[in-house]
């Protein structure tokens, strides 16, 4: 039930992301769908991995090499899932911290 929610939590983040941000953009539902399914096995599988192993680099940038990992996350999930455009590594890191705003406000709604 807890990777449900997750999965549930990305699918309404990323659709609003993708409705307010052009540079992350669907072409269909399905694209929507299975998206959010990669995001939710990316962010529990590779991404701890991705943190350990940029933790000194992490450490000298103060934290802020964290949107680099998440933003290949993002980008990992566009060159996945067919359907999923961005326009660049940029607009991969603009539409993380669009999901982590977003995410704010909707994931505690549906957990």
């Amino acid at each position: 039930m807890f990777f449900l929610g997750k999965w549930l939590a990305n699918f309404v983040v990323l659709a609003l992301v993708s409705l307010v941000y052009k540079g992350l953009i669907y072409e269909n539902l399905t694209a929507m769908i299975l998206g959010s399914l990669v995001l939710t096995v990316a962010q529990h599988t590779i991404k701890p991995l991705l943190k350990l192993l940029a933790l000194p680099i992490n450490i000298l940038t103060l934290g802020l090499f964290n949107l680099v990992i998440n933003g290949f996350i993002i980008w990992i999930m566009a060159s996945l899932v067919p359907g999923i455009h961005l326009k660049s590594f940029g607009s991969a890191i603009v539409a993380w911290i669009l999901v982590s705003i977003v995410g704010l406000f909707v994931r505690p709604l549906i957990h």
